[in-house]
Parts: C-alpha cells; structure tokens; sequence
C-alpha cells in the first residue's frame, strides 16, 4: 500500500479538489448512472408488508421504555427491521434522487449493502449467508456451505453492514470509499437503534472483519465488510429460513461496473487502508443522566413516524426552507435530544474523540454564533450579516447560497488527527469516519423529531471555514439544519 495516513487525512480535507478525480465536479449534470442495471437470478424469501406502523413515543424510547414491537412474532420484527433500514420507503418525483430510502446516504444512493450470516443447521464447521434485497424486501440466498470456525450458536445471526463502493464509484471517484464509510457509520447507528426496538439483544463490538471479507466477498469485487453485529434470535428465526416458501426468481438489479479500479488510480489504496481494522476494545456505553423536564417537552411522534419523515430537502430547485421562529431554549434542546439519543446504542471507536461545533444562524431563538455540543455559546457573533457571508462562502453552489439565508443551523463533525491517529493508527481513518456518521444519523433523527430536515455535505471549503470560525480539528462532515416551507409530493412504496 503506497497510501500512508498522513495521504489519506489530506485527501479528505481540501485538496481532495486538487488532487482527487470526481466525475461530478467536472460534469454535475450528467455524471453517470448509479451502476449497470441486468439481470440476476437467485432463490427469495419474500417477506411480508404487514408491518408494524408504531412502535411508541420517541420521547419513551429516550428513557429506555421497551417498545411494544419486541413481542410481535419475529418475521414482523424481522420486516419491520428491514423496511426502516434498507427498503425504499418513498417515491419522490420532485426530489433528485426520487426514490427516498430511510438514511441518508452518499449522493442518495444506498451505498450500503445488508447481509447476514447464520450458523449450518446440520455442519458446526459450516454457515449459510442470507442478504436483504431491499427493492424487492425479501431475503435471498447467497451461500449455503461456507467454511466457519467462528464461535456462533445456533441462536444467533451476525448481521454485516458491506460497503457496496461501485455504487457511486462513477459519481465520486476516487472520494468513493470515504463517503462510503460514513454511510456505513449511519446504517449501523440505526441498525442499533431498530435492534433495540424489536427486542432483539446485539452486541457490536465484533472483530475479524479481514476475515470476514474473506468469506463474503468475491475476488476482485469493489465492496467491503466495514461492520459486524452479533444478535441473539428466537428459534421461530431458524424456522423462518428453514421452513419458509423460498422461490426461484430471475430480478432486475444494478450491477457492478468493471473497471473503476482501473479508471481512478486511487481507488485501490483507499481500499486498502479501509481495511485496517479497529484492534482495542470497544469503549464503554454512553452514560447520560436522563432529564424529565426534556421528555415531556417534546413532540408527541412515535419513533416511526420519525424514522419515516426523515428528510435531506432535497428537491430540483435546491433547498426549500423557511426561516423558523423558535424560542431560546430550542437548540439547547436539540443538543439534548442527540445526547440522550446515543445512549441508546453502543459508542464506537474514536466517537468520543469527535469534535462538535455548531453554527447558529437563525434570527430568532439563540443569539447568532457558535455553539458546543450542550448548546452552550463559545462565540457570539456581533456581525450577524458577515456571519452569514462567511457561511455562504463556503459553500460551493451559488443555488445553495441563495438558499442558506433561512437555514436554522449547520453542525460541524471534525477529528484532532494527530491523536486519533495515535490512539488507533491506520484503523482511525475508518474508525473516524463511521463514529462521525453515527453522529450524522443522530442528527437526521432529532431533526425529523422537531419536523425538520438534516442534509449531510462532504464538500465544502472546509480550510476556510476552520480559520473563519475557529473550528479545531479537521473537518469530516457537516450537516445542514432547517425547516421546510413545503413538502415534496410523495407516494409511499412499502
């Protein structure tokens, strides 16, 4: 591997402009489709649509209350699961891209793929892997003897979350695999969260992801194994697979396109410093005293409906937002949300080293600044208007900017680099990047809580915003606040 740390940490600042080759910036307008559409025969099990619709309040799933979905009959929790973590949920004709799916994703595009493994029924030494097909939410099989020495017991699935690259390879290039892996970060965090509110206990902190991969992915395929959950099942989950009606079906599905390793010459060395796995132990659990004046101030929305209405606001025209009133209390609030929000999943590697910032904008409520992560102010700004105009700088679309003059808030997720590279070595650019899009996720949901919209950016002047505002640490994301002043039109899929 000719890419060192040190490489990959500057190709994800700035000069990823200079140095990195992106089809979409030289032509936005028609950089590519998604990946090769064809043809793909396989044996499915269909799961059924008659899932659950609630789940209870999110203000009660906070405090820790045990949610009325954990004693459905477990192909219900096994759909429901599925259809908020990796089903298309909506059609929107208006937005780009127009099918909405329940995360956000690089470039819209549902970068990350879902599979999982079971223990042979028969042969100890053996397993059976399953993946999840969202377009059609069914299960299909994907491996029946695969050699496994790993101890699993007969009760147990290891769900793996692959980072399917090819997906926006055409679109991003050579800033494919770091997108990617944020996504992946997203995906696990709401993993976590689902796996909570069906009941099914999990423990995350697996290794032996090279291993893994080993398995799971063919020989020169553009796609990575980036996390690993354990979760304990009922025996009616092995019935399921064992007994349920699997069908031979020939479905259209998007392909891998050959060649992308070959087109961006960097492309093979992120990969490989991807791969460096994460080798100390996994920190704690988030502690996080619960407040009760919190709980019953919030909106009254059930958990689902938060995870359904989560949106980026997104559509042709570029952002659609209003300038809210709120009161002064509310982005203290929304801190809290997110803070009491990740109690309810384990903390990953290096998430605690995350740096936050966020950035006030709204007139009304909080006096316009800079915030930390508890809401409180590190920098008032006393020239609100050249506030703005350093916001808006950084912003690389002249249509946005025309925009961003009602956005709400913009949070700021940036790293120290020199200690998380001590802290975790290769493994921290990986570990760095999915802890920031746990983050991100915890974002979109207190944002679709409050009836608002939370849009992930990754290319920004991020240089010139760290001097402008004094942000520490290197930027890895940012993540765009506000309220709609519409909805896009709408048709639910499943």
């Amino acid at each position: 591997m000719s890419m060192t740390l040190q490489d990959a940490w500057g190709l994800v600042s700035d000069r990823r402009f200079d140095n990195l080759e992106m089809p979409i910036l030289d032509d936005p307008i028609h950089y590519g489709a998604k990946a090769d559409v064809g043809e793909h025969e396989g044996e499915f099990l269909s799961l059924s649509t008659d899932f659950p619709r609630q789940a209870g309040l999110f203000s009660d799933f906070l405090t820790g209350k045990t949610s009325a979905l954990a004693s459905l009959p477990f192909e219900s929790r096994l759909s429901g699961l599925f259809r908020y973590l990796a089903s298309p949920m909506r059609y929107e004709p208006l937005n780009l891209p127009d099918v909405h799916y329940p995360l956000s994703s690089f470039g819209g595009l549902s970068s990350c793929g879902i599979k999982f493994i079971r223990r042979h029924p028969k042969h100890e030494k053996q397993a059976q892997v399953y993946c999840f097909n969202g377009n059609y939410h069914a299960l299909e099989k994907q491996a029946e003897n695969v050699e496994w020495d790993v101890a699993l017991s007969e009760n147990q699935w290891l769900i793996c979350i692959v980072g399917q690259y090819w997906t926006v390879g055409r679109k991003y290039g050579d800033f494919a695999p770091m997108g990617v892996v944020l996504d992946s970060g997203i995906v696990l965090a709401q993993l976590q969260y689902l796996l909570n509110l069906f009941g099914l206990p999990c423990h995350t902190g697996y290794n032996g992801l090279k291993a893994l991969n080993q398995k799971l992915i063919p020989d020169a395929s553009f796609q990575q194994v980036l996390a690993a959950v354990t979760v304990d099942v009922p025996e009616s989950a092995n019935t399921l697979l064992e007994q349920g009606q699997w069908e031979p079906l020939t479905v259209a599905t998007y392909q891998e396109p050959k060649g992308l390793m070959q087109r961006f010459a960097l492309l093979k060395d992120s990969v490989s410093l991807l791969s460096c796995e994460y080798e100390g132990r996994w920190p704690s659990p988030f502690q996080y005293e619960a407040d009760d004046d919190l709980h019953s101030s919030l909106p009254q929305k059930d958990m689902l409906d938060v995870f359904y209405n989560r949106t980026a606001s997104n559509d042709r025209l570029g952002f659609s937002q209003v300038n809210k009133a709120l009161n002064s209390t509310f982005l203290k609030q929304f801190m809290q949300v997110l803070q009491q929000l990740k109690t309810r999943r384990d903390r990953l590697p290096l998430e605690d080293k995350l740096l936050i910032n966020v950035a006030w904008m709204n007139t009304s409520g909080p006096a316009m600044g800079m915030y930390d992560e508890r809401g409180e102010p590190t920098f008032i700004a006393q020239d609100e208007k050249q506030f703005h105009r350093i916001l808006q700088d950084c912003l690389y679309s002249d249509n946005q900017k025309y925009n961003f003059s009602s956005m709400t808030l913009e949070l700021f997720i940036s790293v120290d680099t020199a200690e998380v590279s001590r802290i975790a070595g290769n493994s921290a650019f990986r570990a760095a990047h999915m802890a920031a899009g746990a983050v991100v996720h915890d974002v979109c949901l207190a944002a679709s809580l409050f009836d608002g919209f939370a849009r992930p950016a990754r290319m920004f002047r991020d240089t010139q915003k760290q001097q402008c505002l004094g942000l520490e640490g290197q930027l890895l994301i940012q993540v765009l606040v506000g309220f709609n002043r519409y909805n896009n039109f709408a048709l639910t899929i499943l």
